[in-house]
């Protein structure tokens, strides 16, 4: 399991994210306060919404949570 902390800026990148996530054979999840959202779930990450710190934790040991987001894409 490995996380990564990280604030989505624009609907665009969120996008990208679950587009990213969807192909990923292992679970992701999105965390945010006190909900735990499925990181392939585009309704329910756009619940979290932009401009707020979550915590995102992947699965797989073998894979950094870093190759999800566009700045390390």
């Amino acid at each position: 399991m490995r996380k990564i902390k990280h604030t989505f800026t624009t609907v665009e990148e969120l996008v990208a994210f679950v587009v990213k996530a969807e192909r990923c054979s292992f679970e992701i999840k999105v965390i945010s306060n006190h909900l735990v959202i499925d990181g392939k779930s585009l309704m329910g990450v756009m619940i979290i919404g932009i401009g707020k710190q979550v915590e995102i934790i992947c699965y797989n040991e073998a894979f950094s949570p870093e190759q999800l987001l566009d700045y390390a894409a």
